[in-house]
């Protein structure tokens, strides 16, 4: 069984954080498991072909935590490159079971949402703050996406 399935080209800079240099990622990784180990091949300030880090995902920003010290603390701030070794593919949004039902009651597909469309969707219709304004959202969610079917 492979060790990775895919390869993903990252790039940053450095960042110190409580005695530890993180690698902090230009653009957040979506549709990835967070907290996920894997290895990372750091091109740029130094070739190091085999880097254990934990993808650490918040909601702005994608960090990779060397599992063991790598690079010198003095290199915070310094740009770095290299390719992510990704153990799986990326992971397809959870759909709940009540916007499902009301796709599929509609004839919208869901599986043809981009990453971004869906974390969009999703997050609008995760914000509704009581039952009659989730519904409200997914009869919006629907009608928008029913013209595009």
């Amino acid at each position: 069984m492979p060790r990775h399935t895919g390869e993903l080209a990252v790039h940053g800079h450095l960042r110190q954080r409580e005695g530890k240099t993180l690698l902090v990622v230009d653009e957040r990784l979506s549709g990835r498991d967070t907290f996920l180990s894997t290895t990372l091949r750091l091109e740029q300030p130094a070739h190091l072909p085999d880097v254990a880090v934990r993808i650490l995902t918040f909601d702005d920003v994608t960090v990779l935590s060397p599992l063991a010290p790598v690079l010198p603390q003095e290199r915070a701030g310094e740009e770095w490159s290299g390719t992510l070794l990704i153990p799986h593919g990326a992971r397809p949004p959870a759909i709940p079971d009540d916007l499902a039902q009301a796709a599929a009651e509609a004839g919208v597909d869901t599986g043809g949402w981009s990453p971004t469309e869906a974390r969009h969707l999703l997050t609008f219709l995760g914000e509704a703050g009581s039952a009659s304004v989730r519904t409200e959202r997914i009869a919006l969610i629907i009608t928008t996406l029913e013209g595009r079917s």
